[in-house]
């Protein structure tokens, strides 16, 4: 038996390395196939994101910029504001398996500088500003001081929103 082997040694020995190649071509073409469908994924992902960051990127720097006072802050009125925020909230939760647990803790930390939720029953979350800011503008009416409650601070309102940005630029691959 040992001998019939021997004779078909030299063959073996030449179709062994074209196995060997044949063998490594598929295990990376494979790996290759599992790489380019990852990449596709992560692109799809990114471009939802970025589709649903487009419709809702306007009412963020609408609180940003009212709560700050930059920009047009002077044109919006607290119903816009809280409606912004309405709208980023619920795009926001409805969408949260698209976002990073980064990101979605740090639209968190943000809402939870610009608004106090959960005043009362059936009313709305508060503005965090200084409402006497407000009160000289030419769009004021005297029932948008509900709208507001205490505890502005510029600085943590900054940072916030740096991190918010910072996060939601990692997530679009962004760095």
């Amino acid at each position: 038996m040992l001998e019939s082997l021997l004779k078909y040694a030299p063959l073996i020995s030449a179709i062994m390395p074209l196995v060997v190649i044949i063998m490594t071509g598929i295990w990376v073409n494979t790996r290759l196939e599992k790489v380019k469908s990852r990449f596709q994924l992560d692109h799809s992902i990114i471009e939802k994101r970025a589709t649903i960051y487009a419709s809702i990127q306007e009412d963020f720097n609408k609180i940003y910029s009212y709560i700050r006072r930059v920009g047009d802050w002077k044109e919006l009125t607290p119903n816009d504001i809280l409606e912004s925020k309405r709208k980023i909230d619920r795009i926001f939760h409805s969408t949260k398996p698209y976002w990073s647990k980064e990101s979605f803790k740090a639209y968190e930390q943000f809402m939870s500088v610009c608004f106090k939720a959960y005043r009362g029953h059936g009313k709305d979350a508060g503005i965090i500003a200084k409402v006497e800011r407000y009160q000289s503008l030419s769009n004021w009416e005297s029932i948008f001081s509900e709208c507001f409650e205490s505890g502005y601070d510029k600085d943590k309102l900054v940072q916030v929103n740096k991190e918010l940005m910072e996060s939601l630029s990692k997530d679009f691959g962004v760095e």
